[in-house]
């Protein structure tokens, strides 16, 4: 029985990904008609078109995109053979994430994950205030994902997102209409406040400080997770990532607003030991964070 050549799998995730016989050429470093004659084989092996041409790209078929999904991991595993020093997917990277982190990151993470190699596993590791980036530094985990003001030199940062903050409030808060900095400070508020410093809730404080003004602060809490739930029995504010709040919305009549002071962006950043800046299978990872991350905030709307 003749088996079927394991390299014409390589050049249909080219087709697919690249959606052109020309790009899949230049990128696996071949001819055009090299591409064509692969591309024959794969309709005679399938017995089904494979691609089809759709203004000016190539679209899978449906028996060609099932295909390609099913054997993803299988794909992954043949490129890594030829390479020094296998890419190992078959492999758990542990990742230092605060739930705020979790909610924003993970849905995107994983499925990213599951297509291009699906017996990689994370386990996720809770951010410790105490210890913070501590953990990367000593190899404990494989990298760490959040909002951390400064790094220690031996970890290198790569900077994966920007949101802004949004004022948040139950949907039948007394102050609906304006809101400005007056009714910003007329009521109480719940505060995220980590016990550590060089925590993202001291910029807040500080803008606070430079107007001479002080909140009222009701409760203070170490997540993000508690809060839309008190907002809707109260007529408390809180401010909140705007992803956080949108999410929440989805699940609560709240009401979100901008919030009334200069506020910087929230900056998300991944950090990594530079030990592993050239670790094929650290590399591989770190790739597929930025792939789940890329225009990740663009698309949020209030």
């Amino acid at each position: 029985m003749n088996m079927p050549d394991m390299n014409l799998l390589v050049y249909l995730d080219a087709l697919i990904k690249y959606g052109s016989a020309t790009r899949a050429a230049e990128v696996l470093g071949v001819s055009q008609p090299g591409v064509s004659a692969a591309l024959k084989r794969l309709r005679a092996l399938l017995d089904d078109p494979v691609m089809i041409r759709s203004g000016h790209r190539l679209l899978p078929t449906p028996k060609a995109f099932d295909i390609h999904t099913k054997m993803a991991g299988a794909l992954a595993l043949w490129q890594g053979l030829g390479e020094p020093g296998n890419i190992a997917h078959a492999k758990t990277y542990s990742v230092l994430a605060s739930d705020y982190t979790q909610l924003l990151l993970l849905p995107h993470l994983m499925p990213v994950l599951q297509a291009h190699a699906p017996e990689v596993s994370v386990s996720v590791v809770p951010t410790n205030p105490f210890r913070r980036l501590e953990m990367v530094t000593n190899h404990e985990v494989d990298l760490a994902i959040g909002y951390y003001n400064k790094a220690p030199e031996n970890l290198r940062v790569r900077q994966l997102l920007q949101e802004r903050m949004v004022c948040v409030m139950s949907g039948s808060h007394p102050e609906q209409a304006d809101f400005g900095i007056d009714t910003f400070l007329a009521y109480s508020h719940v505060a995220i406040a980590s016990v550590s410093s060089g925590s993202y809730s001291e910029e807040l404080e500080r803008a606070l400080r430079k107007l001479g003004v002080v909140r009222k602060i009701a409760l203070t809490a170490p997540s993000y997770n508690v809060v839309p739930a008190i907002l809707m029995r109260t007529d408390f504010i809180s401010v909140l990532p705007l992803s956080v709040a949108l999410y929440a919305r989805r699940q609560l009549p709240i009401q979100i607003r901008p919030v009334p002071v200069e506020l910087p962006l929230l900056t998300i950043s991944m950090f990594y030991h530079d030990d592993n800046q050239n670790s094929e299978p650290h590399v591989w990872f770190r790739q597929r964070v930025v792939e789940a991350s890329q225009g990740l905030v663009d698309g949020m709307e209030e």
